[in-house]
């Protein structure tokens, strides 16, 4: 199992947890009326970013998973932690 950061990259990886090397997003999909997806590569398994915008608030999430299955994916947590999968 792997740890990955908010941007993708495994613990293996230089630039792991670093904000200050932040990658460009690669994909980023307006898909309803408050909610953007954003994935930072193109690999089967991906970090995808989800923001949520109600009432004036914008949540920001992520999770590992297949871009294509962005809108079903059910596993999400904050942003700045790590995750294993």
């Amino acid at each position: 199992m792997a740890v990955y950061d908010d941007y993708g990259r495994t613990s293996a990886e230089a630039g792991f947890g670093s904000h200050s090397e932040v990658p460009e997003p690669y994909v980023v999909d307006a898909a309803t009326a408050g909610v953007t997806y954003i994935c930072f590569a193109d690999a089967p398994l991906r970090c995808i970013r989800r923001i949520t915008q109600a009432d004036g608030v914008s949540t920001t999430e992520f999770t590992m998973g297949d871009w294509a299955l962005r809108t079903e994916l059910t596993v999400w947590q904050p942003v700045n932690t790590t995750m294993e999968a």
